[in-house]
């Protein structure tokens, strides 16, 4: 075994006890106890966790036994996220042990933060370099390539069979889209997808052994993947955000090629991921109550209404974290300096004292547009424009061209708490279409209005 192999898969005897006996013997006391931290992490709080974020709101912020604070007020939240004294970097957090690499690992000379991290100044600095490439002005001109893509995976979709949503377009779209951008050879989008399915895993608490393996083997594939790519496009440039990321330059500033690695494996694992799950969620969302989905159908120009209340109403990004980086009074109460606190999204999109009738999808919500889920302060999400974008077209294409779209089973969710998707969606083209998967012309012609209930 060579010192990769070894460094890799040698876990002291204290480590495992401590990882295998100790932490899940302490959680079950603690769920035992009824503590919100710990009771999230149980499977049917996975499955569901709404009534608990609803548990949780009541009780206002609340610090777990387990070193951590948590709240799923909307109000709360936003605060926090807009208060520069708290940080997302784990660097605050008291008794943070950064990751030790061995010589010659490529992940070793990767920035300690990343855009999603970094405190200012820096986060300003790399921010300004890379916002250019992801300008509303930039995505919009992807929106024919976009819609192109769909078009071609909805077309080779079996219109009398059953299939599965995710694979059909939910998961293949976002990956196309984001190899696009980082110029990827469409031979290699498989390793993509599997690299990052792998390395989204990690964001649970509680990642198993053989996760935590898996995503060791993918990070370091991928990162040794995108250092040759940058290398390439350095000498040889194309018109992929990637190329315009290495051109990139502001008063005289330019990411450095580690910078550019870790933008690149941001871009992968916060990039596609979570528009699979948003597209997933949203569907099976809207097929949930047949009206919605027909009424979509009649009224295309709803659509980006409908997206924003869909991010609310089940959110791809469940929750988020900051820390203090100095004694912080919330709510009345003080947040102690390198403490962390849960920010519930998906609890905070459901906050009655924001949303009238917050578990019901109403797709002309008026006000959907202030949920969370795309974070907000200085981290406000890079590619919120690109996600809007890509979900707009898919919910376009698929009520055009499926007006009779329904279940055709049981979906199976990700056992994953942080990012809420599903595995599987199996769907049917339904009877309003004819044999070529096409909108029944009879059907199409006779949309009207379908009231909300």
């Amino acid at each position: 075994m060579n010192e990769f192999g070894a460094w890799e898969t040698a876990v002291s005897i204290k480590e495992q006890v401590t990882r295998r006996i100790v932490e899940p013997a302490v959680l079950r006391f603690l769920q035992w106890r009824g503590d919100p931290v710990a009771r999230l992490l149980r499977p049917e709080a996975k499955a569901d966790p709404y009534p608990l974020y609803a548990d949780l709101r009541q009780r206002g912020l609340v610090r777990s036994p387990l070193g951590v604070w948590v709240t799923s007020s909307h109000a709360t939240a936003a605060t926090v996220l807009r208060d520069r004294r708290f940080s997302s970097s784990p660097a605050h957090q008291k008794g943070y042990r950064p990751p030790a690499y061995p010589a010659g690992d490529p992940r070793a000379d990767l920035p300690s933060d990343d855009l999603l991290t970094m405190d200012q100044p820096d986060h300003t600095r790399l921010r300004r370099l890379v916002s250019s490439a992801f300008s509303p002005k930039a995505i919009a001109g992807l929106e024919p390539w976009i819609r192109a893509v769909t078009d071609g995976l909805l077309g080779r979709v079996d219109p009398a069979a059953d299939f599965d949503l995710i694979e059909a377009l939910a998961f293949p779209l976002p990956i196309a889209v984001i190899c696009h951008l980082l110029g990827v050879p469409s031979e290699d989008q498989a390793s993509f997808r599997t690299w990052g399915h792998d390395l989204v895993g990690t964001l649970d608490p509680q990642a198993g052994q053989g996760t935590e393996m898996r995503t060791r083997a993918s990070e370091l594939a991928l990162t040794a993947y995108l250092r040759e790519l940058v290398s390439k496009r350095r000498s040889d440039p194309d018109d992929s955000i990637l190329s315009a990321l290495v051109a990139a330059e502001e008063e005289g500033d330019r990411l450095s090629s580690d910078e550019l690695v870790g933008m690149a494996e941001l871009l992968l694992v916060a990039g596609f991921e979570t528009t699979v799950n948003l597209i997933g969620n949203g569907t099976v969302a809207l097929l949930a109550e047949r009206a919605n989905w027909e009424r979509l159908g009649a009224e295309p120009a709803l659509i980006p209404t409908a997206v924003e209340e869909m991010l609310r109403y089940d959110s791809p990004v469940q929750m988020t974290s900051r820390i203090a980086t100095e004694d912080v009074d919330v709510d009345g109460v003080t947040i102690p300096k390198g403490e962390p606190v849960i920010l519930a999204i998906g609890g905070a999109n459901r906050d009655p004292d924001l949303f009238d009738q917050p578990d019901r999808l109403r797709i002309d919500r008026q006000n959907a547009s202030q949920h969370l889920s795309f974070s907000l302060g200085i981290h406000h999400c890079l590619g919120a424009t690109l996600a809007r974008l890509e979900a707009r077209i898919a919910f376009e294409e698929l009520t055009r061209r499926y007006p009779g779209l329904e279940m055709a089973g049981s979906p199976a969710r990700r056992p994953l708490l942080v990012l809420r998707g599903f595995e599987s969606i199996p769907v049917r083209v339904g009877r309003r279409a004819d044999a070529d998967g096409n909108p029944n012309p009879a059907f199409a012609r006779s949309r009207t209005h379908v009231g909300m209930p």
